[in-house]
């Protein structure tokens, strides 16, 4: 093939998946602007007025987050004047996030995989059911894969002060996502303690520029909300909510049957489940990208209150295994993960989410869960199958 056909049909692959992105986006922007329900968002613009006005962004109730959130929205006079701009920031998030993966693996990829891998990371991501919910409540949970994404990214090339600023804010965003910080400590990573340092040096600034603006009592005030609000009788998809929703009565749904003691044991031996898969990930990581998205999945199944959105974040893990098959190195094994993570994409980004006060299926509630168990698990074996792998060429290539 001729240069110059290469390069035309490079540039028509780009065009294409940009015009399939900008379509969805639209699609999603317009369904989310005409939703009105805004739920969350409502409540960050109105923790930005209570900022406007001198008081603490927590005398919002549901207000949990970091002051981060709602100083983003304080040029926002009410719902009306942000939904616009925050649904768009939302979107393009995804974009960025998507962007970042494609960069991680750009040098192990030819002309037409690099559009690909692109084109999968903006359908995935765009064309979901689960992200227009996200979109039409206003949620901040697509902001967690690009600040995730970026940290690989710079990981990938070094640049541990960067990635460590980046891995800082998604705890910055939300305040779970600082169990990604169990990823500066896999095995192999280069110049551990600038990536440690700036993580937390990054942290510590932002909270002492909080300190400075809103006062000590503020801490007070948000580990408060936090731990008011961390029980919430609502449909969580994590290890917690499987023994708790399929083994006690409540209205969030329909137990399989009522056996407490049962759900407790369920829980707890899932909790420590997937604690043994953390343990593997951080001492056979695969490569960054798999040893972040494997680490991000097993935190959104760790919360006790985990909403459906908040799998999200897990999201890149998909694209990642698809950049694998590409790439070609055990190619059937990243072929049947491409597989079993297309499924799990199917049950939770493309199934209609359960109401989240009463969810209507248990069996979907399952099949979601279960799904996640699934994909997480192989995706973990799958990795540190690879990184042995690369200990065996690591040690074939030092003289004897």
């Amino acid at each position: 093939m001729g240069t110059n056909t290469r390069r035309a049909l490079t540039v028509a692959a780009w065009i294409v998946v940009v015009a399939i992105g900008v379509m969805l986006s639209i699609q999603r922007f317009r369904d989310a602007v005409g939703s009105d329900i805004g739920t969350d968002l409502r409540t960050f613009v109105a923790a930005a007025e209570h900022i406007r006005n001198g008081r603490s962004p927590y005398t919002e109730f549901g207000y949990v987050y970091s002051p981060l959130v709602a100083w983003l929205l304080l040029p926002f006079p009410d719902f009306d004047a942000a939904v616009g701009p925050w649904t768009a920031a939302s979107i393009a998030a995804l974009w960025g996030a998507v962007a970042a993966v494609t960069a991680t693996f750009w040098r192990a990829l030819s002309w037409w995989q690099r559009p690909v891998l692109a084109g999968v990371g903006i359908v995935t991501a765009l064309y979901s059911a689960l992200l227009s919910l996200d979109l039409w409540l206003g949620q901040t949970d697509t902001f967690l894969p690009l600040v995730a994404a970026l940290a690989v990214f710079f990981a990938s090339r070094n640049r541990q002060i960067a990635s460590g600023v980046s891995l800082a804010f998604g705890a910055i965003i939300k305040s779970w996502p600082v169990g990604l910080g169990l990823w500066m400590f896999r095995r192999g990573v280069q110049q551990r303690g600038r990536l440690i340092a700036a993580t937390v040096g990054t942290g510590a600034a932002f909270l002492l520029l909080a300190l400075v603006i809103h006062g000590p009592q503020m801490f007070s005030e948000w580990i408060d909300r936090t731990l008011v609000l961390s029980e919430q009788d609502l449909v969580a998809y994590s290890v917690w909510g499987a023994g708790r929703h399929l083994f006690t009565q409540s209205a969030a749904l329909e137990p399989l049957f009522v056996a407490p003691i049962v759900g407790t044991i369920v829980s707890w031996t899932l909790a420590a489940f997937i604690v043994a898969l953390i343990v593997i990930t951080l001492r056979r990581p695969g490569d960054d990208a798999l040893s972040m998205w494997n680490i991000a999945t097993a935190v959104v199944l760790l919360i006790p209150v985990c909403h459906l959105w908040y799998f999200v974040l897990a999201l890149p893990l998909l694209w990642t295994w698809v950049a694998h098959a590409l790439k070609g190195t055990r190619r059937l094994e990243s072929l049947i993960a491409v597989a079993v993570m297309a499924v799990w994409w199917v049950i939770v980004f493309r199934l209609p989410p359960l109401d989240n006060q009463f969810g209507e299926s248990t069996p979907q509630y399952i099949a979601v869960v279960g799904s996640s168990l699934v994909a997480l698990t192989l995706s973990v074996v799958l990795s540190a199958r690879r990184d042995a792998d690369r200990a065996v060429v690591v040690r074939e290539a030092v003289p004897a």
